[in-house]
């Protein structure tokens, strides 16, 4: 019935017990195969005298094991209140923070729950009644992370035999009974209801959820060969796919769903952007981590970044480390030809420059002289857009600034008219990017 492939035998399991049978169970299982354990209990104070007395239930049960005990009592109705959740996601999130505060800190390797099959069954109907991808229709998995199920694959029933079996006592949860929650009303109404039509229909949902999971399997790996073959992924991290090649693929909005959900962007976010493929570029949408940009040609997801640093240039400096990997190298140079071209390397008069010079990326308002314009002054959003640079590629460009404010060069692209040599300079700096 416990299914130990799931478990890591080098440490002790932290077993989350309620007190009802299913978790009463998975102890006794855990205690019969010798299998090292602590147990945790979850005080959510939400049935007043009914809940302190699960707890010391749990807790002689515990004793009896010879098993460490650990308990917590939540305010529930109040972080709920305060979150804008149901008291039941608010139980569940307090619940699994706790259980990872304990592994950090008592170097459990993992914590087992008592989820058996009827409860995947339920939530694949709660998820299928509710709209859901493929992921949500494969139920329960047995392991996620750090959390393990061992008796995923036991009906409600089968373990409700071996408590018998074995003269085991339990707590019944009072709350079970009632079709005040969705998933009671899911248990004691619709389920029974299924059965009429299949007396089997635990076993053959299971069978359903299995396909679907090992579908889902094939799907990701299918997306992600395809991703590596039509993507690039930039040194710092960027990502780019071209608009077309998304395009070209059937059902576009739910592909790139299925590609940035993981990076925290919404459904109606993916509906966006999927219709803003074929328009002009320049839609930009975020995430809590990333940033999705529609350029001319490719779809860019770019991570999120706390602001580059302004760094500063001493005149005794040779080189100069970028956050981006690349490095700043100064040093003096003949003001004679043949010139640098401007891009990896410019020539600038030394005795023009103030020290200590900075660098930094481009604010609102930044203008320069550009090279070769007789020194017509123009502003860098213009600069940028005759270059025709991306969003992230205007965030991501360094200038390098005199110590007087201005700015000598735009790293990579073009050198202020300002600074160059002339036939009348004597010393010469030569500043280049590798």
């Amino acid at each position: 019935m416990l299914n130990f492939f799931l478990t890591d035998s080098s440490s002790p399991t932290l077993l989350a017990v309620s007190g009802g049978v299913d978790s009463v169970v998975m102890a006794h299982l855990f205690h019969q195969a010798g299998h090292p354990f602590a147990v945790a209990h979850c005080q959510f104070q939400l049935r007043g005298a009914e809940s302190e007395e699960d707890a010391a239930f749990v807790k002689q049960l515990a004793a009896e094991y010879g098993a460490p005990f650990f308990i917590r009592h939540f305010e529930t109705k109040g972080y709920a209140a305060q979150k804008g959740i149901s008291t039941q996601v608010a139980a569940r999130e307090l619940r699994y923070e706790w259980f990872a505060e304990l592994c950090a800190t008592q170097g459990f390797a993992q914590v087992a729950t008592a989820h058996h099959l009827n409860d995947s069954v339920e939530t694949l109907l709660l998820h299928l009644a509710r709209g859901t991808g493929i992921r949500g229709l494969r139920g329960i998995p047995a392991q996620n992370g750090q959390v393990i199920r061992p008796l995923i694959h036991a009906t409600r029933a089968e373990i409700l035999a071996y408590a018998q079996e074995h003269g085991l006592q339990w707590r019944e949860d009072s709350s079970n009974a009632v079709d005040v929650y969705t998933r009671n009303m899911i248990r004691h109404r619709l389920v029974p209801l299924l059965e009429e039509i299949n007396p089997r229909f635990v076993q053959s949902a299971a069978e359903t959820m299995a396909r679907l999971s090992e579908t889902e399997a094939i799907q990701q790996a299918l997306l992600r060969h395809w991703w590596q073959e039509k993507s690039r992924t930039e040194p710092d991290g960027v990502q780019r796919i071209g608009r077309n090649e998304v395009l070209n693929m059937p059902h576009p909005e739910h592909l790139l769903y299925l590609i940035l959900e993981e990076k925290g962007f919404s459904p109606e976010q993916c509906r966006q952007l999927a219709a803003g493929l074929n328009g002009e570029a320049g839609l930009e949408l975020k995430s809590d981590t990333h940033c999705v940009l529609i350029d001319r040609n490719d779809l860019i997801i770019n991570p999120l970044e706390t602001a580059l640093p302004v760094l500063h240039i001493q005149v005794d400096d040779l080189m100069l480390r970028l956050p981006d990997g690349r490095t700043l190298m100064l040093v003096p140079a003949a003001a004679a030809p043949p010139y640098p071209d401007g891009q990896t390397a410019v020539l600038v008069d030394s005795e023009k420059l103030v020290f200590p010079l900075q660098l930094r990326t481009w604010k609102p308002g930044d203008s320069f002289q550009p090279f070769g314009m007789g020194g017509q002054a123009q502003k860098l959003q213009d600069f940028f857009t005759h270059q025709k640079l991306s969003r992230l590629e205007k965030d991501r460009t360094w200038l390098l600034f005199n110590g007087d404010g201005a700015m000598i060069w735009v790293v990579g692209l073009r050198s202020d008219e300002r600074f160059r040599v002339s036939p009348k300079t004597d010393k010469a700096l030569k500043i280049s990017i590798l």
